[in-house]
Order: C-alpha cells, then sequence, then structure tokens
C-alpha cells in the first residue's frame, strides 16, 4: 500500500507543471515566508494550480505580485498559480513536512 504523496506534477491543459520548482523561487520573494502550491480539480484545464503562502509580513502578495514576480524571473506563464492562498500556517507533519493533502482538502474555491 502506497501512502502519502502520490504525485508531484500538476498537469494543467495537458503541461507538466513541477511545484517545487515554483516554490523554490516564491519563497525567495521578499514578501513570502512559506509557500506550497497544490494542484486542484479544474473543470476546463484538469488542474490548477493553488500557491499556499505564508507571507513574510502581516499582509501576503496577491496573485498580480506573485505573477509579477514570476514573470521578471522568466517563468513561463503556464507555471504561474491560478488561486493564491493566504495562511498563517502550513499543516506539517512530525518530520516538518508540509501536508499538502490537507491543503487541497482545505481549500476555497475560485
Amino acid at each position: 500500500m502506497i501512502t502519502g504523496r502520490t504525485k508531484d506534477i500538476i498537469i494543467r491543459n495537458g503541461e507538466n507543471i513541477a511545484p517545487k520548482e515554483i516554490e523554490d523561487l516564491l519563497v525567495q520573494h521578499d514578501a513570502i515566508a512559506e509557500v506550497a502550491i497544490v494542484g486542484l480539480p479544474d473543470i476546463r484545464t484538469g488542474e490548477r494550480a493553488c500557491a499556499f503562502i505564508v507571507p513574510a509580513g502581516e499582509t501576503g502578495p496577491d496573485r498580480t505580485m506573485v505573477c509579477d514576480y514570476l514573470d521578471a524571473l522568466g517563468v513561463a506563464r503556464f507555471k504561474w498559480p491560478e488561486q493564491i492562498e493566504i495562511r498563517q500556517t502550513l499543516p506539517k507533519n512530525d518530520a516538518g513536512k508540509v501536508l499538502k493533502h490537507v491543503l487541497s482538502e482545505s481549500a476555497g474555491q475560485i
């Protein structure tokens, strides 16, 4: 029996997106303390990327700020998250690994 993370790739419109690649870039943003990106079901594209962000200050970046940042880094547009959710903390297991399945279950709808 396999438990835990079943996949690390988001497939949107047939394009593969590696969340870790985008997470590693976003966590370098001054306004972001922590980030986790998960794929959420989307009727039109198959999946959409949702970035769960723990802000470094009182408020976190909005989608425009995140997209502008990724654009300035030259990240392909199809890899940008469609949804941003600001959280005070990210759920983690005892080893400190982010529980992405908990995030995807708690995501709001766009």
